[in-house]
């Protein structure tokens, strides 16, 4: 059987990861129900999916190298790692402006 299901899965964990940050943004953003408070459980649970995206990558690629690419996936992993780590750092840009916008707005009262 060729192929590297662990490169699959990170590559699917790194899309659903930008798809979480990218659908609380929206729903922040363009919804009247979601206000920015809602839309906070986005944040953590993106960052658990771009952590073990980067994660499985890792071990993605490092079975490619040591099945001297027989396994395949070397690609997928390498793209996985790259929209898990745009992701990882999409949830921590949010987590600091959920930071900001508290101490703000328990500055301002």
């Amino acid at each position: 059987m060729r192929g590297n299901p662990q490169a699959v899965w990170a590559f699917l964990l790194a899309l659903a990861a930008l798809a979480v940050l990218a659908g609380g943004l929206a729903a922040a953003h363009y919804s009247g129900e979601v206000g920015l408070y809602q839309a906070i459980p986005a944040v953590p649970v993106g960052f658990v999916l771009a952590f073990f995206s980067i994660r499985m990558a890792r071990r993605a690629r490092l079975a490619h190298d040591r099945s001297l690419g027989r396994v395949g996936g070397r690609v997928l992993a390498t793209a996985a790692r790259l929209l898990g780590g745009l992701a990882l750092l999409a949830a921590i840009t949010g987590a600091l402006a959920f930071g900001v916008f508290a101490v703000l707005t328990l500055a301002s009262r």
